[in-house]
């Protein structure tokens, strides 16, 4: 049985509004990286390759879910995992780590920027080990889970639309394309509308609400994956 045109529509701007949010949380993100790491062509290939590769993991593992239990409701758990993730992991990262300790150096003077943080911390690691290390370390923690758990709409939508292989070429290019255009306005959304006028905390926080919004309305849409055509046949009565 084929979806209705109103719940494709919904799956398919739950994929858009998802694509939004996750370039436009990979701009915001590079804001406390540059604060703590730089904001130099190091930073910058550490943050666009941890995104890439969360996407490639949750390309994969999207796609091996969807073929095992492919369900809205599963893929709206792990949008709505990643949006409690964006509300509560980067803040932690940024708050300050025993308030009421004085950091000092090798001579026993005080430290000046306040007290040390996580991402704080992982910017040493760049003196100690490699330039690139902390950075890389810093990305991974912010960005890796959910930008893996939010990657995996498309594998999943694709195998929630799909009816048959003859439209296969166009289910599949059509879901990418609307996350791709999604990717695009977040990009350019929040860095030059957006990130001017609003705090880095408070957009953060209003994408990991849309996320939120988007895993409730993919899990209240129940979509299950179509029947195969081998299983339909099967369970077809017999009109001989």
């Amino acid at each position: 049985m084929s979806l209705s045109p109103a719940r494709t529509r919904l799956l398919l701007l739950a994929g858009f509004l998802i694509g939004v949010a996750l370039m436009g949380l990979q701009m915001l993100i590079s804001r406390p990286l540059a604060a703590n790491f730089g904001s130099d062509i190091v930073v910058w290939s550490t943050l666009i390759s941890t995104t890439m590769f969360a996407m490639m993991a949750g390309y994969y593992a999207g796609g091996v879910l969807a073929d095992r239990t492919g369900s809205s409701v599963l893929l709206g758990m792990a949008v709505l995992v990643a949006a409690v993730y964006f509300a509560a992991v980067p803040p932690l990262l940024q708050a300050p780590l025993l308030p009421g300790a004085v950091f000092t150096d090798e001579a026993g003077n005080a430290l000046s920027g306040g007290p040390r943080t996580v991402l704080g911390f992982l910017s040493d690691v760049e003196e100690i080990a490699s330039p690139a290390l902390g950075a890389i370390l810093a990305s991974m923690l912010l960005v890796f889970v959910p930008f893996g758990l939010m990657s995996m709409f498309s594998p999943f939508c694709v195998r929630l639309l799909l009816q048959d292989a003859v439209q296969g070429g166009r289910t599949v290019g059509s879901v990418y394309a609307i996350t791709t255009f999604g990717n695009i306005i977040g990009a350019l959304g929040t860095t030059f509308v957006l990130m001017p006028h609003l705090p880095v905390s408070r957009i953060v926080l209003a994408y990991a609400v849309l996320l939120a919004v988007c895993g409730l309305v993919l899990m209240a849409l129940r979509i299950r994956p179509h029947a195969e055509p081998s299983q339909a046949g099967a369970s077809a009565p017999n009109a001989g």
